[in-house]
């Protein structure tokens, strides 16, 4: 109980250390953009409601055209909601991001790798997602986040990995109506040889000649490799070269973050980490608080509730807090919403990654940023069901509490089981007249009330409430 005190505690005090703490979630801020100056907010409609989390903020915040950003250390930004194709299948990569930026979703952060070998569709996602919306005069503001792989670590194979990645993304870096910015991390540190899926040798054999004939097979020197990568990322950030918003790591632990302090001009802008490290590397979490990097969360729905077997109380726990969130905003909310939204109510970018098109248009910015502002009580509660998924330690369960009144008549009540399945039917009380009898039960089970002089004579009643709630049921 201690360690997840500990966690939630952290994420109550995202950059506190940096900007002054602020109540509510990160919509109840006072957003200072142009539109603001000219007398229009950049937020969403919504946003101005959303009120009441005693959550502290502390990183900076703005919106801009519906999006919400955070504001890197280097004073440029970054979508709080991306969206993930690194492994997804290339055939639909272009639509998907196509659809991804439109208006309805307003996802404009796509996150890829070069090892995926699909930075070019994704630039051809881009181009015809922007050509769609012709009628916007504007150019869109289009992010993506690339990676260089581990076999090209060192500084001539990182440059080279770098260079690809932009020639591969020039249709939309040459595109009238798209204002690319492009964020570059490290993806690994080195190849681990004890890491079942890196195949570390045969990675390296199987590379072009002209990969390896730029610089040395970087598992030769893997302590300083990832340096000589970090000095060439900071020289063509800092070259007007390139176009590269932001530098930064992914996978890294906290004592390789640390050394970058001793040789690096620049600090990282950006961290990506799994959900595990976020939730249980305290260390690094306040290590990234105090030097303003920025965090972005991924396996984030595959990590948790794609495994509900996991931890099946839990995810009553997250359908709960979906339930009072979807009262609030009038429309209904999932488990997997309220995750996403956790996060980024924290400051934390998400990119969760899917090939169905509705489940990209609920975990869009425009759909994760109506959900309302979380209770002390709901960030704790999200907080212990993620953990409940990751350590496979379940939560205590959590019902439908109902009384069962006899009003008029004696009657002996059943239970039915689930969706009426009249074959698990189990006698559970005789009531007589005026007798109450408090149950727990889950959503979707369902009740026979028999006369008790006439089994002919029965009434059936559905339980239709959320957890967590109390029904009374008149017999």
């Amino acid at each position: 109980m201690m360690r997840i005190t500990v966690i939630v505690t952290l994420l109550l005090s995202v950059w506190a250390d940096v900007t002054p703490p602020v109540e509510g979630n990160f919509f109840s801020r006072q957003i200072e953009t142009q539109e603001q100056k000219d007398g229009k907010s950049g937020a969403p409609a919504a946003a101005s409601n959303v009120l009441g989390s005693e959550a502290q903020v502390g990183s900076v915040i703005t919106f801009h055209d519906g999006v919400v950003y955070a504001k890197l250390v280097n004073n440029n930004r970054i979508p709080l909601v991306g969206y993930g194709v690194g492994n997804i299948n290339h055939e639909l990569v272009k639509g998907m991001v196509s659809s991804a930026i439109q208006d309805t979703k307003k996802i404009v952060m796509i996150d890829t790798a070069h090892a995926s070998k699909n930075e070019h569709l994704v630039a051809e996602g881009i181009v015809k997602g922007v050509e769609k919306m012709s009628y916007k005069k504007k150019k869109t503001e289009i992010h993506v986040v690339t990676k260089v792989w581990y076999t090209h670590l060192g500084y001539e194979r990182t440059k080279l990995s770098i260079q690809e990645s932009l020639e591969s993304l020039r249709p939309a870096l040459d595109h009238d109506k798209v204002n690319l910015k492009l964020h570059v991390l490290l993806h690994w540190p080195r190849c681990y040889g004890n890491v079942p899926w890196m195949d570390c040798e045969n990675e390296e054999q199987k590379l072009p000649d002209h990969v390896k004939a730029a610089g040395p097979d970087p598992s030769l020197d893997p302590d300083n490799a990832w340096k000589q990568s970090w000095k060439a990322l900071e020289d063509m950030y800092l070259s007007d070269e390139y176009p590269i918003a932001s530098i930064g790591l992914s996978n890294f632990h906290l004592k390789e973050i640390e050394q970058v302090e001793a040789f690096a001009q620049i600090h990282p802008h950006v961290i990506q980490m799994n959900l595990w490290s976020l939730l249980y590397d305290a260390h690094l979490i306040d290590y990234c608080h105090k030097h303003r990097i920025h965090v972005q969360a991924y396996n984030i729905v595959q990590g948790t509730i794609s495994q509900p077997d996991q931890a099946p109380r839990a995810m009553r726990h997250l359908e709960k807090v979906a339930n009072e969130l979807s009262d609030e905003v009038g429309e209904s909310l999932s488990p997997v919403q309220v995750i996403l939204a956790w996060l980024i109510q924290h400051g934390v970018s998400v990119i969760p990654r899917t090939t169905n098109v509705l489940r990209l248009e609920e975990n869009s910015a425009v759909a994760l940023l109506n959900v309302p502002a979380f209770s002390d009580h709901q960030v704790e509660t999200v907080a212990h069901a993620v953990e409940a998924y990751l350590s496979g330690d379940d939560l205590d369960d959590i019902h439908v509490s109902v009384t069962f009144h006899a009003v008029s008549k004696d009657v002996v009540l059943y239970w039915m089981g689930h969706d009426g399945d009249e074959t698990s039917e189990i006698g559970i009380e005789l009531l007589r007249v005026g007798d109450t009898f408090d149950e727990t039960t889950y959503p979707g089970h369902k009740f026979r009330a028999y006369d008790a002089q006439n089994k002919d004579i029965w009434t059936e009643h559905d339980i239709s409430a959320n957890y967590g709630d109390h029904v009374h049921i008149e017999l």
